[in-house]
């Protein structure tokens, strides 16, 4: 189900995609711009601690903050396996690095490294309400 970790309102053009690309990105020509945007994030195959370097990067790298509002996805097979104790859970690590920055955010959107899976026009501009936990294209 859709969770709302930051209620609120945002608009702005969709942009995004898989953790460790976007983080792998950074300080290249190709480091993603999330001003005035709705910042979009998946991943699959990685451990909580590894999830939170890489959101870590993101923060400190100001993603977040410049972001109008975050969608979160399927962070498939993220989880640590059964019997590991003293770790984070995503959801630990999303409010600690995400919801800080005080944007319209929310989790569990079924897009991603999942099946089934939802197909996100990037760069269209889309509209968030994160409190109803619903987000779409805006016809302009």
């Amino acid at each position: 189900p859709i969770t709302t970790l930051v209620p609120g309102v945002a608009e702005g053009p969709l942009c995004g995609g898989n953790l460790s690309l976007l983080a792998a990105s950074l300080g290249t020509p190709y480091e993603i711009d999330t001003k005035g945007k709705i910042l979009f994030i998946e991943e699959i195959g990685e451990r909580p601690y590894k999830v939170d370097g890489m959101l870590t990067h993101l923060r400190n790298a100001g993603k977040f903050d410049d972001a109008a509002g975050i969608i979160l996805g399927a962070f498939t097979d993220c989880a640590d396996k059964e019997g590991v104790i003293g770790g984070l859970t995503l959801e630990d690590i999303y409010r600690e690095l995400i919801v800080p920055a005080g944007k319209p955010t929310i989790s569990g959107v079924v897009c991603g490294h999942c099946n089934p899976t939802m197909a996100l026009p990037m760069g269209r501009v889309f509209k968030l309400d994160a409190a109803a936990g619903t987000f779409a294209p805006v016809n302009k």
